[in-house]
């Protein structure tokens, strides 16, 4: 196809773009609005190119990539404390979102991803790490441990203590009246089983 190599070659240099992008570039080098829907199609079907979701491609095969594509997102949960090195199992990308994503388990760039959705107000708790050379948000200890009561996801009870262990009292306890009474109480009681524990 005409343009393919100088669309291969400045795509390629980008984490992620949509399919606006891709048109906007294309038209911009002489082409029809049909000839990029058609080279998106083939790209894809040869598996160069690869579909995040509706409009949004990338051709990196990093799954660190496809939250990206729900934005405002971050990572959390499991993922999270893969990425934290909390555990060494290795999970599926969990992307929590404030955008109107559907929610369940997702086959993306060739892994299976979990996309929670979550309320506004509880959208906080994540920093910026710079993981294989891509900054990505990752939450932070306290909110990973306040995202597994958050959505009722049940964890063995050494991660919850080893969580409850690394995060700082002060910012869980804020980050939990933040979500409110209920999760307060529940923070609590781990704070005074890690407690016992020691």
């Amino acid at each position: 196809m005409k343009y393919e190599r100088s669309f291969v070659e400045y795509f390629s240099k980008l984490p992620l773009f949509t399919a606006g992008d891709a048109s906007r570039y294309l038209v911009k080098l002489g082409s029809s609005a049909e000839y990029s829907r058609l080279l998106l199609h083939n790209l894809v079907r040869s598996r160069r190119l690869f579909r995040i979701k509706k409009g949004f491609y990338t051709f990196s095969k990093d799954e660190n990539v496809m939250g990206f594509a729900f934005r405002p997102f971050y990572y959390g949960m499991e993922y999270a404390l893969t990425l934290r090195k909390v555990w060494t199992q290795q999970a599926n990308p969990v992307i929590i979102t404030t955008s109107k994503a559907n929610t369940g388990v997702r086959d993306i760039l060739l892994a299976k991803a979990v996309i929670h959705r979550i309320n506004s107000r509880a959208f906080f708790g994540f920093e910026y790490l710079n993981y294989s050379g891509l900054f990505v948000p990752v939450s932070l200890p306290e909110k990973i441990l306040l995202d597994f009561l958050y959505f009722e996801v049940n964890i063995d009870f050494t991660t919850q203590m080893t969580l409850v262990k690394d995060s700082n009292r002060v910012t869980l306890r804020s980050f939990a009246s933040r979500l409110g009474n209920r999760y307060l109480r529940q923070v609590n009681r781990l704070l005074e089983e890690s407690a016992k524990a020691r």
